[in-house]
């Protein structure tokens, strides 16, 4: 990140790469992204890029590049399994200059999860074959991440101040390495609070909304205020999202109610709790 577009003190920026043919193509929704951002709010971290590009070495590292400019943090899902289109390590120890490499610890996952697989019968043996291998190598002085669903350990990687976690696209998985590993990461950086309300007005018009954004706003620096419209005739009320950032929970509850309020004044008209 370059010095004008460093993170506010105490507030994490960060980038979702989300990697596979699989999503450009649409075959499979990209549940996974949607999911981590709504995580991300919650821990006080403040989204800022997310892509999505193919399997495909090159695009991969462009996409990294892109967007470690102004983030903090990089996620990516997709691409650790045993295939040969599974090349996110590969991609990402490419960009880098750095080689893969077996690392012991990703390996005794792989192999400790083959086992449990083999147990449970739902594969024929537990052998490490070079498939299974594979997932073991990892970029050089990365750090291998605990994956007890699946098969693939996730990854983490430090680069010039931006820190790459790279997890396996199958939601279950991902989900567990991001609770397990990520949750308490961001904790100990002591990230900013984070607190959102979504209120309704009855207000169809979202040209008629818009001034009293831009008003209610400047009355309370701090506090982001985004309507949500639906397709015009399809509802009589208008969905309205206000959220802060900042060092205390308190303040920043108090005035994302108080700018509500604003709104409510300004407007004429009573909020309503979402639906």
């Amino acid at each position: 990140m370059t010095e004008s577009e460093e993170s506010s003190e105490g507030t994490l920026k960060a980038g979702i790469l989300a990697i596979g043919d699989e999503v450009l193509d649409g075959l499979v929704l990209d549940t996974n992204s949607n999911w981590i951002e709504i995580h991300l709010a919650s821990l006080g971290v403040e989204m800022n890029r997310l892509v999505s590009v193919r399997d495909n070495l090159v695009e991969i590292g462009r996409a990294l590049k892109f967007l470690m400019e102004t983030c903090d943090l990089v996620i990516t899902s997709g691409g650790l399994g045993p295939t040969h289109d599974d090349m996110t390590l590969k991609a990402v120890a490419q960009a880098f200059n750095r080689n893969l490499v077996e690392d012991q610890e990703a390996l005794s996952m792989v192999e400790r999860q083959y086992r449990d697989l083999y147990e449970r019968r739902i594969v024929n043996n537990p052998e490490i074959i070079e498939s299974r291998r594979k997932m073991a190598r990892i970029p050089e002085g990365s750090a291998a991440l605990n994956n007890t669903v699946g098969g693939a350990p996730g990854v983490m990687l430090e680069i010039d101040n931006v820190t790459i976690f790279c997890l396996p696209g199958v939601p279950s998985e991902l989900k567990m390495i991001f609770e397990g590993s990520i949750v308490p990461w961001i904790q100990k950086k002591g990230t900013s609070e984070f607190y959102e309300r979504i209120v309704e007005f009855k207000m169809r018009d979202e040209s008629v909304f818009a001034p009293i954004i831009d008003i209610v706003m400047k009355m309370h620096p701090g506090v982001y205020i985004k309507s949500m419209p639906r397709t015009y005739g399809t509802s009589h009320v208008l969905k309205v999202w206000v959220s802060s950032r900042g060092s205390d929970k308190e303040t920043i509850t108090r005035i994302v109610d108080s700018a509500i309020r604003s709104i409510c004044h300004e407007t004429g008209l009573e909020a309503e709790s979402e639906r």
